[in-house]
């Protein structure tokens, strides 16, 4: 009798190449899946470095700027200490030539809301903007306590205050004038509204989201932009990152760290850097928003691909489980297996069932398997009948 298996084996083949070709196609989509996330975090990797690059160079650029006005301002302040020190020694003070120089000078730091001095007493006596007869007195400043109790204090700047004349949020930087003989004869300053500083800032391409702050001692801010709220409501504020205020407690004078802002919440990429040796930090905040926005779009365009990748796998997948499955039915309806050892008798071939029965070979193999029986009579068999027919009844 023919081997039943061999029927089977071709579509056992089948069924077990399309499982393998199903699992190549699983394989494949993971690998995908992985070199997709892999290649997008390496991009957003790069697009937060160079987020920190960009803003530590514009720390750096304002840095530069600031203190060279600052150095530029200072040297103003020297000469105007000499010529109030030429005129002492010429006789005293002349007011009208002593106002004069002031205005000269002015017309050369346009940066400048005014130019100024004040008496030993502190009361306004010279510069921009002063009347005369004018009685406002800058005695109760910082910097001019600062400046009269201390005789080799340095370039001195001011937190933000609202000028006495003007009305208007500045930041004073004033130099001591000293007598002849080194005793206190006042200050001389200049102020600078926030609003120039804010200008000076808004030419900063900074992205929609992006800020850039001027803080000074224990981190108070001192100028903003963009400012979405009354100058009053933001001056002097120290909301910020614990990330930020720890550099600052360890005393790092620059660096670049992620966070959300301390006033917005918004996730930023600052980079902060002090003005030379001045107590001012230039601090500059690009938004994730805005520099992983091509990022963003790099991710939907490849999850897109990704997605349509996955779709077509799934779709010939399950054209592959759906050949699989036809293919299983159709092998199980096409074959039946005997295995084993059959006990059948060597005379009459019955065979020996598992319940020790023994039965017709015909009802066995019908029993156990798909196949169905026809009777024939073989040559042979057909050539005994015929001679046993033409036999003499005696032989038989």
């Amino acid at each position: 009798m023919a081997d039943p298996s061999a029927a089977s084996r071709p579509p056992g083949h089948r069924v077990r190449g399309i499982w393998v070709v199903v699992g190549l196609l699983l394989i494949v989509n993971l690998l995908v899946f992985l070199m997709t996330v892999a290649t997008l975090r390496w991009h957003r990797h790069q697009a937060e470095a160079a987020a920190g690059t960009t803003a530590q160079n514009l720390t750096q650029v304002l840095e530069q700027q600031l203190a060279g006005d600052l150095q530029r301002l200072d040297l103003a302040l020297f000469a105007l200490r000499e010529e109030m020190a030429r005129q002492r020694a010429a006789g005293g003070i002349q007011d009208k030539e002593l106002n004069a120089y002031i205005a000269r000078m002015f017309t050369q730091f346009p940066e400048l809301s005014s130019i100024r001095t004040a008496d030993a007493e502190g009361r306004i006596d010279h510069g921009i903007g002063v009347q005369p007869g004018t009685s406002f007195s800058v005695a109760d400043r910082a910097y001019f306590l600062e400046a009269k109790g201390n005789p080799k204090a340095g370039l001195l700047i001011s937190e933000p205050v609202v000028g006495k004349i003007s009305g208007q949020w500045v930041i004073i930087i004033a130099r001591r004038v000293d007598q002849a003989d080194g005793g206190f004869a006042g200050v001389a300053y200049a102020a600078i509204t926030l609003d120039q500083f804010t200008q000076s800032m808004a030419r900063i391409h900074l992205g929609s989201h992006g800020t850039v702050t001027l803080r000074g001692r224990n981190l108070a801010i001192y100028a903003k932009y963009p400012i979405n709220k009354a100058l009053g409501e933001v001056v002097g504020r120290r909301e910020t990152s614990p990330t930020f205020q720890e550099l600052f407690r360890q005393g790092r004078t620059s660096g670049v760290y992620r966070a959300r802002g301390g006033i917005d919440g918004v996730e930023r990429t600052f980079a902060f850097t002090k003005v030379g040796n001045h107590p001012l930090y230039i601090h500059v905040g690009l938004a994730s928003e805005d520099y992983l926005a091509r990022w963003r779009t790099e991710a939907r365009w490849s999850w897109s691909v990704v997605g349509f990748f996955t779709l077509l796998t799934s779709g010939l997948a399950w054209l592959l489980q759906r050949a699989w499955r036809r293919e299983r039915k159709r092998a199980l309806e096409e074959v039946r297996e005997l295995r084993g050892l059959l006990p059948i008798c060597a005379t009459c071939k019955k065979i020996r069932d598992d319940a020790g029965y023994w039965n017709q070979i015909e009802s066995y193999v019908q029993a156990h398997s798909s196949a169905q029986f026809t009777h024939g009579i073989c040559p042979d068999c057909a050539e005994k009948m015929l001679a046993m027919l033409h036999s003499p009844p005696s032989d038989r």
